[in-house]
């Protein structure tokens, strides 16, 4: 019997310390909520227009950003110390300005670090936001509008996503007073896995400094092409064997740049069914050739997220040649005749030694987001008497400097291309659409689209300024703007821009329904502004507009195909 009350009490006690683990964590939750809606500052509805704008610019303002760290390999503006030293960049267009600094060159590391990457990045996308919000101008017959401080952007690279906040302290009142909104920082997120992508660019550029992964490849390029390239040999001849230099060194180029963009790194995804050209015309894929056995590089890091990498040599770039023994930009094998009974018998012995220093670029590209975003950096390889010289003699301090800005970039057109557009949901052509070709910082009009072929499509034939990962953007009445990727390193590239089209109303009555007679309809009265938000259900499609001043703020619908709308109105007296 005393067991029995013994689990009887053992249970009570049980059930209490239950209870009060339960009451503790609801106090816990309780207060985490209680906190939470004390930090939040909720929008009030009159003013989501503002509010929805300011953040688009912060969304905008930190991609340009981004873009601009990827397209030079982690700078938002050149240093003068790079600028003017034109060993230590690849220049990768057809000006100056336009560089991307080497992450090793001549024994020096110059890998920039994560935090200066993200300096870099803050100081551009706080640039762009002010540019972006134009002062608010769009808003001030709405609204009375006191920003209190320049904007201080703040960037964070995290394992998904690039988050960015902007510290712009605004205060907004309607012109009556009545309604009032505050705020001090608005966010963004980035579909940029820049921490994974900035892993995968560092550990390459470590292994490469570890391996020489790249000279070697190229040393063994030179050894396979002994009748053009030579390197050592004994032939039994009298005549001389004689090289010129410079076809050397173009043949070495040639056999990079074709050769090297073969390279795969083992953790990321590359097709083994690519097709890979034969000198005999024989076709063969990459999985059953010798690039798949010699030029897939294991860096030692398992996988890689998704990730792709691309390598490229351009045979434009500048490189250190040198050859010895050789004179007069030639490269000699002197036969040695022998004596006596052997007089009529020659030996040709030769060694020719090489000093190569080469640019290579490498981007890391994401596809994963619905726009890729690509990574890029350059870097100087190194052979020094037929062997990789890759010794580290130095590293680059990374300093904020002041920065060389040019405008020529635009006038500097020296690649044709063709672009077309289309009606994303018809198929037909587009005319009269607006292009801007932007690379890097640089924004160049490129006019609008006209018929081609009796109207048989619509476009232009221009030629653009080169760019490696530049950016098309489009934009005309009735169509959703349109951003894509654009490369202009060849002349004869078409790119198709699909524009998905919209119906605009400009033409918008509010009126109001008094609560105390809701079937009575009252306009507007001259004091009162009317906010609308329009947001598509199925996607992130968002319109809004102010009544009566739509006429320069028109309201956009998809018409693509049928969509399902949450409409909201505010009305701002």
């Amino acid at each position: 019997m005393r067991e029995k009350r013994g689990a009887v009490k053992r249970a009570q006690l049980s059930i209490f310390m239950i209870l009060g683990v339960l009451l503790l964590l609801a106090g816990i939750v309780w207060f985490a909520i209680i906190n939470a809606t004390e930090r939040e500052s909720p929008v009030p509805r009159e003013a989501a227009p503002l509010n929805a704008f300011i953040t688009a610019c912060v969304k905008d303002a930190g991609d340009a950003a981004m873009r601009q760290i990827g397209y030079t390999g982690g700078y938002a503006d050149i240093p003068q110390s790079i600028a003017a030293d034109s060993t230590s960049y690849l220049r990768a267009g057809p000006i100056d300005s336009l560089r991307q600094p080497y992450w090793w060159h001549d024994g020096v590391s110059s890998v920039p670090p994560l935090d200066f990457i993200r300096e870099e990045a803050e100081r551009m996308a706080a640039r762009e936001f002010a540019s972006c919000i134009d002062n608010l101008s769009a808003f001030r017959q709405t609204y009375n509008i006191a920003a209190l401080r320049e904007p201080i952007a703040r960037v964070s690279f995290n394992e998904k996503d690039v988050s960015v906040s902007m510290n712009y302290p605004v205060h907004a009142a309607t012109k009556d007073n009545a309604t009032t909104f505050s705020q001090d920082s608005f966010e963004a997120s980035l579909p940029i896995r820049f921490t994974r992508i900035y892993g995968l660019a560092t550990t390459l550029m470590e292994r490469e400094d570890k391996d020489a992964f790249i000279e070697h490849r190229t040393i063994d390029l030179m050894a396979m092409d002994e009748n053009t390239i030579p390197l050592s040999g004994m032939e039994f001849d009298c005549s001389p064997r004689v090289w010129q230099q410079d076809a050397v060194r173009q043949r070495i180029q040639e056999l990079m740049s074709v050769n090297l963009p073969f390279i795969k790194v083992q953790g990321t995804p590359y097709s083994t069914t690519q097709y890979v050209p034969q000198p005999e015309g024989e076709k063969e894929t990459f999985g059953n050739s010798y690039y798949a056995q010699h030029y897939l590089w294991d860096l030692g890091a398992g996988d890689f997220g998704g990730l792709r990498t691309a390598f490229t040599y351009d045979p434009r770039w500048p490189m250190v040649f040198n050859a010895r023994p050789g004179s007069n930009g030639l490269l000699k094998a002197e036969p040695q005749q022998g004596a006596d009974i052997l007089s009529k018998i020659c030996l040709n012995i030769y060694h020719f030694t090489y000093d190569l220093s080469f640019p290579i670029k490498v981007d890391v590209i994401d596809d994963t987001p619905q726009q890729p975003y690509v990574f890029s950096f350059a870097f100087k390889a190194s052979i020094d008497h037929n062997q990789p010289s890759r010794g580290n003699t130095g590293y680059a301090l990374f300093d904020q400097e002041d920065t060389i800005v040019s405008d020529e970039y635009c006038a500097n057109k020296d690649v044709e291309a063709t672009v077309l557009t289309v009606d994303n949901a018809t198929g037909d052509p587009v005319k009269g659409v607006n292009l801007t070709f932007v690379c890097g910082r640089y924004s160049c009009d490129m006019g609008q689209t006209e018929w081609f072929g009796f109207g048989a499509a619509a476009g232009i034939v221009e030629r653009f300024p080169r760019c490696v990962n530049g950016v098309l953007k489009a934009k005309a009445g009735g169509y959703l703007g349109s951003s894509q990727f654009m490369q202009t390193e060849m002349d004869g590239t078409t790119t198709l821009v699909f524009l998905t089209p919209t119906k605009e109303i400009s033409a918008i009555k509010v009126v109001k329904h008094p609560l105390s007679n809701p079937g009575q309809a009252q306009l507007l009265s001259a004091s009162e502004t009317a906010s609308i938000v329009l947001a598509a259900k199925d996607s992130e499609f968002k319109s809004y507009t102010l009544s009566p001043s739509s006429a320069t703020l028109p309201l956009q619908f998809l018409t693509d195909t049928q969509h399902t709308y949450h409409v909201s109105i505010r009305l701002l007296t």
